[in-house]
């Protein structure tokens, strides 16, 4: 691309973009799981990752929720200021016209991408806003084609996946926060289905004292409640729960990523959970780590899993 320093950069330059643009790659990874188009970004300072992003446009109901935008929302916030002088931020995904404005709006001093995009790159693949002489300010440094095999492959496998879908539609969800007052109806309704009718969870171990002081989400398609989950005072996230017509389509992913969310707003820099070892495989992929041996739980083998949210 014309506007590129990847031969000239030195070796430790080198390691540590590739070591932060994986970093970005799993967030991609977070947001092909969510139904989302595969794009990771993560802005660092000093050496020290203070902001992570994907793409949440379909979950946000949201144009501009692109995973640079997002990263950079989120610094904004843990900085408490609107611009970021000095910043590197990798994305998997070459910016668009948007993004690569946001970028140059927050004075990012630096810039790394992976995969060209020939529709919409604004680094060079369509046009070269950040070589543009005539706008007031630019990253000092562009570089792209960082991982560019793998975040390519990922663009490749999701869309492929696209295609390959049956013609039937399938539900777009939208989650949104619930309160215990409000909607325990709806989340007993859900619950009580999945844990007491299903798993045969005692009804009486099935509402506790923690649910009145829980922030909890629900996910909505249709008018229909389709699955929720809760997030105590202390971090721990529980009650997942997926009603039967809506398993294999991803909601349990919407409403995971809506409390991570909520805890990170909270300002919590980690979640927990126990997880049914069933579902081991499905928190892992959003960075939750298992800890401990197994137990029971209302006769239902768990294990305790933890996710850092602070240090990232």
């Amino acid at each position: 691309m014309a506007h590129s320093d990847h031969p000239s950069v030195s070796d430790q330059v080198a390691a540590d973009d590739e070591r932060f643009m994986r970093e970005a790659l799993r967030l991609a990874d977070e947001a092909a799981t969510a139904g989302e188009v595969p794009i990771g970004a993560v802005v660092v300072v000093a050496g020290q990752l203070v902001g992570r992003g994907m793409n949440r446009v379909i979950r946000d109901g949201d144009t501009t929720a692109h995973a640079e935008i997002v990263a950079l929302r989120e610094t904004f916030r843990r900085i408490n200021n609107y611009r970021v002088p000095g910043a590197t931020v990798y994305t998997t995904v070459e910016p668009c016209a948007m993004c690569a404005g946001a970028l140059m709006h927050a004075r990012v001093g630096r810039v790394v991408w992976g995969a060209p995009d020939l529709k919409f790159g604004a680094a060079g693949s369509v046009v070269d806003l950040f070589a543009e002489a005539r706008l007031n300010h630019h990253a000092r440094s562009v570089r792209g084609g960082v991982c560019a095999a793998e975040s390519a492959l990922r663009l490749k496998n999701f869309f492929a996946s696209k295609r390959g879908l049956d013609s039937a539609v399938k539900p777009e969800f939208k989650v949104k926060t619930a309160s215990w007052p409000d909607d325990q109806s709806t989340l007993k309704a859900i619950r009580f289905e999945v844990f007491v009718e299903e798993q045969k969870v005692p009804a009486e171990s099935e509402i506790d004292e923690h649910d009145p002081v829980s922030i909890h989400a629900i996910a909505w398609t249709n008018g229909e409640a389709a699955a929720c989950g809760r997030l105590l005072p202390d971090g721990h996230i529980g009650r997942m729960a997926v009603l039967k017509p809506y398993r294999g389509l991803g909601v349990g992913a919407f409403v995971l990523l809506h409390l991570i969310e909520r805890a990170r707003q909270r300002g919590d820099l980690e979640v927990v959970l126990s997880a049914q070892t069933h579902a081991l495989g499905f928190y892992e992929k959003f960075g939750f780590t298992a800890e401990g041996g197994e137990y029971l739980d209302c006769n239902i083998p768990h294990r305790d899993m933890r996710k850092i949210l602070g240090d990232f």
